[in-house]
């Protein structure tokens, strides 16, 4: 800790007033002070705080100035003061009653100050109900070495706590002299005359009542601490009543209503069994709606149908495409993997509006250097667009539906507006003064963030805003009950046979030992079969009771060792709260599961805002409920609001129902508000980022979407088709690349790419109009034909799929998620197809429940997120590949060389060249992350980025060494006339041809050719691939590195972005694979890829709470 000096003090014995000269820059900080009647000052002398309650007398803010009086009425105080001239002054706050004055406090006998030089001494800490200050064991060693003050404190005791607010400890921070106080109607004042935690030394001060004192652990329980959860705290004192309790003290008007005294009232705690469940009496299949509420002011488009012309577009394969696409249409582009679809609708047109948009708004140099290498001749007609990429909504475990769809912010705009307050201490109603008229307690002004689960003020303070806590789980700590402790039951304490034998100072597997001595109990039979005492004891130690071991290191020193028994679940707990040992912190939670936190009982928020409601309705009540209901409950609960209460919230009441509305149209009425967006299967967030998109009210904008289908069941087009229909009726312009057939019955123009991938692909085939695409679907008659998918039996296993093999993974009574208790058998060595509508349970059961188990069964660390009653046939399997659709890599530099390990192999050859030897150019040479051989302007990347100010950064081709990646002297080496940096640009399939003599080059390539990926270029960006092109690179990788036999593949969605001719290259892998004896499941929407698998599970029959169950399961019938 630093500490400033702010001033200098003299005392006037015969005036008896203490004088206070502030330094230069402190003046503006006395702002308003003088509004109180009292103040204290905070004094460092030698290696301790001091504090000073005293009377202000006078204040001269231009003169840097304070006067004020000695009390006359202690001696012994007197003398005190006479003392503090020799202290630095280090801080000033005001005398808050509501702070400062306990009535019921008497004269402490036990006069102490605990503190340790310039050192933190502990911490504010919560150990489930109990909030603590965790006491620094060392720096307890220290104090007890010097005086034993510590054992003076005692239960009953009132403290006064100093801690630092490390956050504020900034230059920044500690310059500041004025601020705006959170207080109701307060004025702009100096930060002497608030306990704003920015000031010159960042240092809180409060008082709390000692509940409980515990010397071993060095802890102790308190009642009223007012700081952060992990505040740091320098300095425990004793509260002196005579000196520290003024009567009669006064304070500004803003905060005059405030309580006059410190209350230690525990909380009572929130009975939600005894609350009347209102939510129960609303009837929520009556959809009759406020037509109010129901308002959509359509901004009518004032622009005329005209055409935005592409002329000679030539960027990656295009070759030369000029073509029209009408405005205020539905364009549909299509074609194979890699034809050039993305490189017309997004390197193309997306991005010349761009720089159309750049053009405007920087200047006309920066422009043009930003946009030096232009790939199209012009492109004329262009509104403004924004891309619907194939992008995550993101894996935090924070972010919720109503975060994400901003439907929360609304919610709680509305609930701290209207809402009802209730006092967290004593739950009576608090009126607008904000003050308890029956305990005193203070709150201040209601915000949107007093409901907001990420704010450190007003998230629950022991789950973080989680709504779950990790707590200790038993079955963690002893994994294997059927062993014995000495034969490594428990992972935690290890082989304690091997410790038995040469027992050593380890008391953690020392007092195991000692403990089965002491009870006499055999630690050969197993876990299960010892003692209920001996367990008890186990888990959480022996109450203080101590036990003894003698022991000889391998130096030969012996001893005995006396001591409690700690417990099992006391040494994880402490190790995750010992902030020196992250390590160990990560090791302990191994042994803990995720439980509802029992201080908000899972509803996220600290007791304040648990309890607003509006009409009895609480917030965290409203944002469980799903968006039907949501909506339905908006409606109903305007009507009951009296008429200012409509006036205030009408205008949001609106925006929430067509932000509500929006989501039911793509057919995601099931989903509650505040459910976790990781939880959501890839069709649903698919649909919510979509109408998060289409809800922005923007006209004549061009919306160019990336695979929009993309998760989704063919049942659930209807939704997003209706959605982008309707963003094309208020104005807007539409390009969908998509492979999906159906979107074609919505598509006012066709354009088909291709022929084939690469550099065979590139050209424009066919541009259709509306007629011509009726023609084209009435010819072909579609259908997605999931109607014509036939199972043998419903019942699985039957007989028939006996005849296929007599194995099966069998999963009984799976809860997980939406699954409704259901049974299911996967049959081993055959390709099973897990389908069914977006939300039906596909991921909850294999993501979610069969992939956490299998690597639990291997032995592997994974959190197992998945309910069920039992699993069997796991045994079968040595290994678990699954492929899902996340990135391969985190920045540019990754790509489908680098990460299959192929890229490393090509290196090695071109440094085995003549060339290279002769240049002396090691392996290292030839890779664009090493600076050996790197080029120097964009180290390895091949292109530079330019800040774009408003928009992502945009990224060049590097003009020293033109995108090839390396400096001169390695691009000199060549192989086949091709340098390493041509290599990286050459597409896979021309790679078979140029490697075909390296045979396990070649080997890898081909798989990359045999997952449909030939198409891409081996140094091709990872965070330009999609989905579907990052799951197959991974299932190319694992094909080429594994032997399939014994081997469980989990593959979700491996035909995304596929064609038609694609997805036949990936079924022929797969049919290899279960050739060779691999178990293969697919999750799956494709209808050729359904009709490729033996078996069939079917979860529905919808989404959500609906959904969950086995529609159908078993063999397929093919004909």
């Amino acid at each position: 800790m630093k500490w400033l000096e702010i001033g200098r003090v003299h005392v006037d014995s015969i005036s008896k007033e203490i004088s206070v000269n502030l330094h230069d820059g402190y003046n503006k900080a006395l702002n308003k002070l003088e509004l109180f009647s009292h103040c204290m000052l905070f004094f460092l002398k030698e290696d301790r705080i001091e504090v000073y309650v005293t009377q202000i007398l006078r204040i001269s803010e231009s003169k840097s100035q304070l006067n004020l009086k000695i009390p006359a009425n202690d001696t012994d105080e007197h003398e005190k003061h006479m003392d503090i001239e020799s202290g630095r002054l280090v801080d000033i706050k005001p005398y808050f009653p509501v702070e400062e004055v306990i009535p019921e406090a008497k004269e402490s006998r036990n006069r102490y100050c605990l503190n340790y030089k310039d050192h933190i001494i502990g911490t504010y800490s919560v150990y489930g109900k109990r909030t603590v200050i965790q006491l620094d064991k060392e720096i307890v060693e220290h104090i007890k070495s010097e005086s034993n003050q510590i054992q003076m404190i005692k239960k009953g005791d009132y403290i006064r706590v100093l801690w630092w607010f490390d956050r504020f400890d900034k230059d920044s921070f500690r310059k500041v002299r004025m601020c705006n106080p959170p207080y109701n109607d307060a004025p702009r004042m100096g930060i002497f005359a608030t306990r704003s935690p920015i000031r010159p030394n960042p240092m809180g001060s409060t008082l709390v009542l000692v509940e409980q004192v515990d010397y071993h652990s060095a802890t102790i329980d308190v009642l009223g601490f007012d700081g952060f959860l992990g505040t740091k705290i320098f300095q425990l004192m004793f509260y002196q009543p005579s000196i520290d309790k003024i009567e009669g003290a006064t304070v500004p008007p803003w905060v005059s209503h405030w309580t006059g005294y410190k209350s230690f009232e525990q909380p009572k705690e929130i009975d939600l069994a005894s609350k009347e469940n209102l939510l129960s009496t609303l009837d929520f299949d009556n959809t009759d709606l406020y037509d109010e509420l129901d308002e959509n002011n359509h901004i009518e488009n004032g622009y005329d149908d005209k055409e935005i012309h592409v002329y000679n577009a030539h960027i990656h394969n295009l070759k030369n495409i000029s073509v029209s696409i009408p405005k205020n249409s539905i364009s549909l582009i299509t074609g194979v993997s890699g034809s050039g679809k993305s490189s017309l609708a997004f390197d193309t047109i997306y991005a010349e509006s761009q720089k159309q948009f750049m053009d405007l708004i920087l200047s006309n140099q920066m422009s043009n250097d930003t946009f030096s290498e232009v790939f199209v001749d012009r492109i004329t007609g262009l509104q403004p667009s924004i891309a619907i990429k194939q992008r995550m909504l993101g894996a935090n475990p924070r972010s919720t539906v109503g975060t994400v769809t901003r439907i929360a912010d609304i919610l709680k705009l509305i609930f701290s507006i209207i809402g009802e307050r209730i006092c967290p201490t004593c739950h009576c109603v608090i009126d607008d003064s904000n003050v308890c008229k029956n305990c005193g307690e203070i709150l201040f002004d209601p915000t949107p963030q007093l409901f907001s689960y990420n704010h450190p003020d007003y998230m629950c303070q022991v789950c973080k805003g989680l709504g779950v806590k990790m707590r200790i789980d038993h079955e963690k700590i002893v994994e294997y009950p059927e062993k014995s402790l000495l034969d490594s039951a428990s992972s935690l304490y290890g082989d304690l046979r091997k410790h038995r034998k040469k027992p050593n100072a380890n008391w953690m597997r020392g007092e195991i030992l000692a403990l089965a001595d002491d009870l006499e109990v055999d630690l050969e039979v197993s876990f299960r079969q010892l003692p209920e005492e001996f367990k008890q004891q186990f888990f959480y130690g022996s109450n203080g009771r101590e036990v003894s071991l003698e022991y000889e290191n391998s130096k030969g020193r012996s001893g005995i060792i006396t001591r409690p028994v700690e417990g099992a679940v006391n040494l994880i707990e402490r190790l995750m709260h010992d902030t020196n040992a992250s390590r160990m912190t990560e090791q302990a939670l191994k042994y803990m599961s995720k439980q509802t936190c029992s201080s908000c009982q899972g509803e996220r928020l600290r007791e304040e805002g648990r309890l607003v409601n509006i009409l009895g309705y609480r917030y965290v009540e409203i944002v469980n409920l799903n968006i039907k209901q949501l909506r339905i409950w908006c409606h109903r609960i305007f009507l009951q609001l009296n008429k200012a209460q409509q006036d205030k919230t009408k205008m949001l009441f609106i925006k929430l129902n067509q932000r509500l509305k929006r989501i039911i149209d793509v057919g995601l009425s099931y989903i509650a508000l505040d459910r976790s967006i990781p939880s959501l299967s890839g069709g649903e967030a698919q649909r919510l980022k979509l109408a998060t998109q289409f809800g922005t009210g923007l006209t004549n904008i061009l919306y160019i979407m990336d695979e929009p289908s993309k998760g989704l069941h063919p049942k659930d087009y209807k939704f997003l088709m209706g959605a982008i229909v309707e963003l094309k009726n208020q104005g807007n312009t539409i390009i969908l690349v998509e492979h999906k057939r159906s979107f074609m019955t919505i598509a006012d123009i066709h354009l088909q790419m291709g022929p084939k991938a690469g550099r065979y692909g590139g050209e424009l085939i066919s541009v259709k109009n509306q007629q011509e695409i009726k023609k084209e679907l009435e010819c072909y008659a579609y259908n997605d034909g999931f109607d014509a998918i036939e199972v043998v039996s419903n019942q699985s296993p039957s007989e028939v799929n006996r005849i296929k093999t007599d194995f099966f993974i069998q999963m009984k009574k799976v809860t997980t998620n939406n699954l409704k208790n259901v049974d299911v058998d996967i049959p081993i060595g055959m390709i099973t197809a897990i389908i069914g509508v977006s939300g039906s349970g596909k991921s909850s059961l294999i993501s979610k429940t069969l992939y956490p188990y299998m690597m639990k069964s291997l032995g592997k660390n994974m959190e197992v997120t998945g309910h069920l009653e039992s699993i069997n046939g796991l045994e079968s399997f040595e290994d678990v590949c699954y492929v899902n659709q996340k990135p391969i890599g985190n920045n540019s530099r990754s790509n489908p060389g680098t990460y299959t390990g192929v890229f490393d192999l090509i290196r090695k050859c071109y440094a085995d060249t003549e060339q290279a030897k002769s240049k002396k150019l090691s392996k290292a040479y030839f890779s664009f992350n090493s600076s050996k051989g790197q080029c120097p302007e964009c180290s390895g990347l091949g292109e530079v980025s330019v800040n774009m100010h408003y928009m992502d950064d945009l990224y060049v081709s590097c003009s020293k060494c033109h995108g090839k990646r390396y400096c001169n002297e390695v691009l000199e080496v060549k192989r086949k006339n091709l340098s390493i940096g041509d290599i990286l640009d050459t597409e896979v399939h021309d790679l078979l041809e140029v490697f075909e003599e390296e045979k396990e080059i070649a080997q890898q390539l081909s798989m990359l050719d045999q997952v449909g990926l030939g198409y891409l270029k081996l140094g091709q960006s990872a965070s330009t691939l999609s989905g579907g092109e990052a799951q197959r690179i991974k299932l190319a990788k694992e094909l080429y590195k594994r032997e399939c036999k014994k081997i469980l593949y989990i593959l979700d969605e491996p035909t995304t972005g596929l064609n038609e001719e694609d997805v036949e290259k990936v079924i022929a892998v797969l049919m290899e694979l279960k050739e060779k004896g691999a178990t293969i499941i697919v999750i799956e929407h494709n209808i050729k890829m359904i009709r490729a698998c033996d078996y069939i599970i079917e979860l529905g029959p919808t989404g959500g709470n609906q959904g969950g169950h086995i529609i159908r399961a078993g063999c397929q019938k093919k004909y």
